[in-house]
């Protein structure tokens, strides 16, 4: 999956992987912090970062194996 970005501050559009995505989600977090993963990582996304640095534009499936 590659995942279109828009960084909100320089208008720069980034394509990542969901590990990216996940990443972002995830990094700097405590130790009882319960990871997002593949299967909720929207969910994550609109709770933590949509609309402060980042916003999603769109999604893409990059083969019919995911």
């Amino acid at each position: 999956m590659r995942i279109k970005i828009k960084e909100k501050a320089t208008g720069q559009i980034y394509h990542w992987s969901l590990e990216q995505v996940l990443e972002e989600i995830n990094r700097d977090r405590s130790e009882d912090w319960t990871r997002y993963n593949k299967s909720d990582w929207r969910e994550g996304w609109s709770e933590w970062i949509e609309g402060d640095i980042y916003n999603l534009i769109s999604t893409t499936k990059e083969s019919d194996n995911e």
